[in-house]
């Protein structure tokens, strides 16, 4: 008993030496005779054989309910991950995707613009699915405090993420969205308009109190930014766009104060 585990080493050490010598001969690495199929290491007909054998245990192996063809799950799914590293790594090298391996990836991402969408897809899916029944969209457990996440990927997401960086992704998906003439929140056609209906809706019943209109006829006075030099109050925007026209000052230029919020197609257009 003692020199079984020796013997069995040896023996595998030259079935590795043996392996290695037919596959640097252009052999099938079974019967080292023939060359192997294109693409494998076998030839036609071990590879038949080994084909035949595979499928003969799967069928015993699902026939008594066993997963993985009876193999280790523990090897197996270590196999699974590494043979994925690999397939990824090979397309990313040859400049395709790496989930289908036929078309080039777009705007530096990984995957091209198909797999992509069937991604953010599955996964708008399943966050609606999980958000629905009350779950964190992370990890499925329940979530607290009606919100999307449960309290430890919450913890992990608030020391993950700064606030400087959440607040640019933010700004970095506002821009695309506005560019592409959706919904900023959404991203549902909201025909031109920063919001869809039921975003726009919900935004503002969710607004604090200092978003809605002053008591009071409106007011807008004009202040140049530089100087800080005060250049009167109007009451209408029209007044104000006049005013910055005369004195030749552009939006950005001048901070204008008033009690209503600002219609900003209106104002941008002066010169």
């Amino acid at each position: 008993m003692p020199d079984q585990a020796p013997a069995k080493e040896r023996a595998r050490v030259r079935l590795r030496q043996r392996h290695a010598e037919r596959l640097a001969s252009g052999l099938c690495t079974r019967c080292g005779k023939v060359p192997p199929e294109p693409g494998l290491k076998l030839c036609g007909r071990c590879a038949e054989k080994r084909r035949a054998a595979d499928k003969a245990r799967r069928d015993r192996a699902r026939a008594r309910g066993a997963s993985y063809a009876g193999r280790d799950p523990v090897k197996c799914r270590r196999a699974e991950r590494a043979a994925d590293r690999r397939r990824r790594r090979e397309r990313h090298e040859a400049g395709l995707c790496t989930r289908c391996g036929r078309n080039p990836p777009v705007d530096g991402r990984s995957v091209c613009e198909p797999c992509g969408e069937a991604v953010r897809a599955a996964e708008r899916a399943r966050y609606a699915a999980r958000r629905a029944a009350g779950a964190c969209v992370r990890c499925a457990e329940p979530a607290v405090g009606g919100s999307s996440r449960c309290a430890r990927h919450a913890a992990l997401e608030a020391e993950r993420i700064s606030t400087e960086r959440r607040s640019a992704v933010r700004k970095t998906r506002y821009a695309r969205r506005r560019a592409r003439g959706v919904c900023v929140d959404c991203g549902a056609f909201s025909a031109g308009a920063a919001r869809c209906p039921a975003c726009a809706y919900r935004s503002n019943t969710r607004a604090p109190a200092w978003h809605a209109a002053q008591a009071g006829p409106p007011f807008y006075t004009v202040i140049e930014i530089d100087n800080g030099a005060d250049h009167g109050t109007y009451e209408t925007e029209a007044e104000t766009a006049a005013c910055l026209a005369f004195l030749g000052l552009r939006i950005d230029q001048v901070e204008i104060v008033s009690n209503v919020p600002l219609m900003a197609p209106s104002l941008t257009g002066v010169p």
